[in-house]
């Protein structure tokens, strides 16, 4: 097996992509490709959204030492990444750092070796010669070659045209971990890489591909959505964070928000029980997560937590 080297930070990037993925927008394409017109909705399907704004949460509960969650966006744009100082001090209160999955050299092999084809097909095989030209050209956005295109995964694909284009340093996830990891901390992981592969692995291919269809043909109005989202996020404006990345919906779509959302929602809720009851924990997940009726913040309160919103 080949496994394409692209670095660390590149590769860590693309772990770190699950909260954008439920977008797919925009129109302008330059390919023979069959693009369907997208289909919006004004209910995110969320429910009732009690904490519509926030970023920092406080978590008490009877006499367990109080913990912070703090809603995430997976980018390097400064304006997301510049949040590390202003959750400083929490985070050195804290006596662990509690992410998502943690990034660590084992789970950037494991993400390389899943994300290409090993059984000799070629994704414009799967896809068609027109998508994939279509995919492809999209792909040297990230100085990503036609031929390695060749050996990738429609998920692989997908989850990379989700990162914004030509951005460099290192998403506001990885550099808390960093700041915990020389602070000492002990540093866990609500869930592990291969869980996460599990979930796009688990997506029937004819759906992969649709999907990757979504976002290539609508690929300039994304990145433009992607900016929007981070003005939502700069602003600590939950609800429409939310609206705006869950408006567009499909069949495939609504399958994979089931299980990349709502499905690990309950899950990071059950594994943060025992970190909770120990107490001063800085927990870290992507603000998608956070808000609506299947959202961590209101699981959290039928659990008994007082959730306050302190930034």
């Amino acid at each position: 097996m080949t496994i394409i080297c692209w670095g660390n930070e590149t590769v860590k990037k693309l772990l770190v992509t699950f909260a954008l993925l439920a977008f797919f927008a925009g129109s302008r394409f330059t390919f023979a490709v069959e693009c369907a017109p997208l289909v919006t909705t004004d209910d995110p399907g969320i429910g009732s959204v009690k904490h519509r704004s926030g970023l920092l949460w406080r978590l008490t509960h009877a006499d367990k030492a109080a913990s912070y969650l703090l809603g995430t966006m997976h980018v390097s744009d400064p304006r997301v990444t510049g949040l590390i100082e202003i959750v400083q001090d929490e985070l050195e209160q804290s006596d662990r750092f509690v992410m998502e999955a943690v990034l660590d050299l084992n789970a950037t092999v494991l993400l390389q070796s899943a994300m290409f084809y090993t059984d000799g097909r070629r994704l414009s095989d799967v896809t068609g010669s027109e998508l994939f030209e279509l995919a492809s050209d999209r792909l040297q956005n990230y100085g990503i070659p036609a031929l390695i295109a060749e050996s990738m995964k429609p998920w692989a694909v997908f989850t990379t045209l989700s990162l914004p284009a030509g951005q460099a340093g290192v998403p506001l996830d990885l550099e808390l971990m960093s700041t915990a990891q020389a602070a000492g901390k002990e540093v866990l992981g609500l869930e592990t890489v291969q869980e996460q592969i599990e979930i796009f692995e688990s997506i029937p291919e004819p759906d992969q591909v649709e999907i990757l269809r979504g976002l290539a043909c609508h690929y300039d109005h994304f990145q433009s959505d992607i900016e929007q989202m981070v003005r939502y996020y700069h602003a600590r404006d939950l609800f429409e964070l939310v609206r705006l990345s869950l408006r567009y919906q499909t069949e495939e779509k609504q399958a994979f928000l089931d299980a990349l959302l709502w499905q690990r929602n309950e899950r990071m809720v059950q594994r943060l029980a025992p970190i909770l009851d120990q107490g001063k924990a800085f927990i870290a997940v992507g603000a998608m997560h956070l808000p609506g009726e299947r959202g961590i913040l209101q699981r959290l309160e039928q659990q008994g937590f007082v959730v306050q919103a302190i930034y």
